[in-house]
């Protein structure tokens, strides 16, 4: 009897394109590379991205239209308007949740000294605030 293995793999790949007609050639040429080798897109987790672009693209998966949205990736989100609102945002409140889950144990415990308080403060505030900041 022949044992049947079923293979899951994964990955990121981000095709770039400087025009809707080469995107959607690219696409075709991925999805061809695909099927020859037996792997499969999840369309629900494929997007396309235009950034700076003076219309929306329009790309097909067979019948399938790819959305056009922001993303998130690798903890960055990736924004249609080049604009950087949405990921400060959520490092903002990051950032605030973590102030208020310290309230209890740091902020309001009278035996740490305030030196203590702005280490922590530093330490699980600041670096949740300033994440990737550098790039």
């Amino acid at each position: 009897m022949a044992l049947i293995r079923k293979i899951l793999f994964t990955d990121d790949a981000a095709l770039a394109a400087h025009s809707e007609e080469a995107l959607q050639q690219l696409i075709d040429h991925l999805v061809h590379a695909c099927n020859k080798f037996s792997l499969t897109i999840i369309l629900k987790k494929t997007n396309v991205i235009a950034q700076d672009a003076s219309k929306i693209p329009c790309i097909f998966i067979g019948d399938h239209t790819l959305e056009v949205n922001d993303f998130t990736y690798l903890g960055s989100v990736i924004s249609n308007n080049l604009s950087l609102d949405a990921e400060l945002n959520i490092h903002i409140e990051k950032a605030a949740t973590a102030m208020a889950r310290l309230t209890k144990k740091a902020w309001s415990n009278n035996m740490l000294t305030i030196k203590t308080k702005m280490t922590i403060h530093q330490a699980c505030v600041l670096s949740i605030l300033v994440y990737c900041s550098e790039t």
